[in-house]
């Protein structure tokens, strides 16, 4: 579920269930400082409140032509990049993910999601900060979709991060070679499906075996694969690897950590 600041309509977080892509309603940091002194905050915020609540209906519908004037008008103002993100792609992105499951989507359902998306993300540019790289995202073998990790990197991109997103799937030499030459402070793999799990974990091993002890870095798993049955089932994973069910939770970690170095 995505909580969404009832007032000037940023992405604040997702909390369980992580497979229902409803809003639920909160109030941002910014909003929280102001709400007891500015009497004019709900009218200030209204346009915004209307203009997102077209963006997601439009979204939901996989209506390109709306979705596109309404991305002009959402950052005349002032939308910030990864509520644009979640707003416009997570409904289409979810109920892809829900299709591909089921066996319902079709190849020319894909190749139109796939174009809208990239569409989208070229609509809505993010910074790199160009700093020491924060994290690398791998695609796992076996997974025929990419959108979900460059979705990731967008995301944790306009959070402030330095990520680098390789897609598609690569040999386990070319990830050695990355991960060694990169030096990341973390690096994840997007898993689709409950069946990739292990496959992530056995290539974080032969990774870490490459790797360490010369050069150390953090791994996470996450992905589709974690959040079926609204996340209550999670698949297992080797120690030392962390799952990441909340993208918005990891960027704060990894800044945190970043700030403390």
């Amino acid at each position: 579920m995505i909580v969404w600041c009832a007032y000037c309509q940023a992405f604040i977080r997702e909390i369980p269930p992580y497979d229902d892509p409803s809003l639920s309603h909160g109030i941002c940091a910014s909003c929280v400082a102001r709400v007891e002194h500015d009497d004019t905050l709900v009218e200030q915020t209204e346009g915004v409140r209307q203009l997102m609540h077209r963006l997601l209906a439009g979204a939901s519908r996989r209506d390109r032509a709306t979705c596109d004037a309404l991305l002009t008008e959402a950052r005349t103002l002032g939308l910030r990049a990864d509520s644009l993100l979640v707003g416009l792609l997570q409904p289409a992105l979810y109920q892809a993910g829900r299709d591909w499951q089921g066996g319902r989507m079709s190849v020319a359902a894909e190749h139109w999601l796939t174009s809208w998306c990239e569409d989208a993300f070229a609509s809505v540019p993010t910074v790199n900060p160009g700093s020491s790289l924060d994290l690398i995202i791998f695609q796992t073998p076996g997974n025929s979709h990419s959108l979900g990790p460059r979705f990731a990197a967008k995301i944790l991109t306009a959070r402030g991060l330095s990520v680098e997103a390789f897609v598609p799937e690569l040999p386990l030499g070319e990830m050695a070679a990355l991960v060694i030459d990169l030096e990341p402070r973390a690096v994840g793999f997007s898993c689709s499906l409950p069946d990739s799990v292990p496959v992530a974990c056995d290539i974080i091993a032969k990774l870490q075996a490459r790797s360490e002890p010369a050069f150390r870095c953090r791994y996470i798993v996450s992905g589709h694969a974690f959040r079926m049955g609204g996340g209550h089932a999670r698949p297992a994973v080797g120690a030392g690897i962390d799952v990441a069910m909340d993208v918005v939770a990891l960027a704060d970690e990894l800044l945190a950590g970043k700030r403390t170095r």
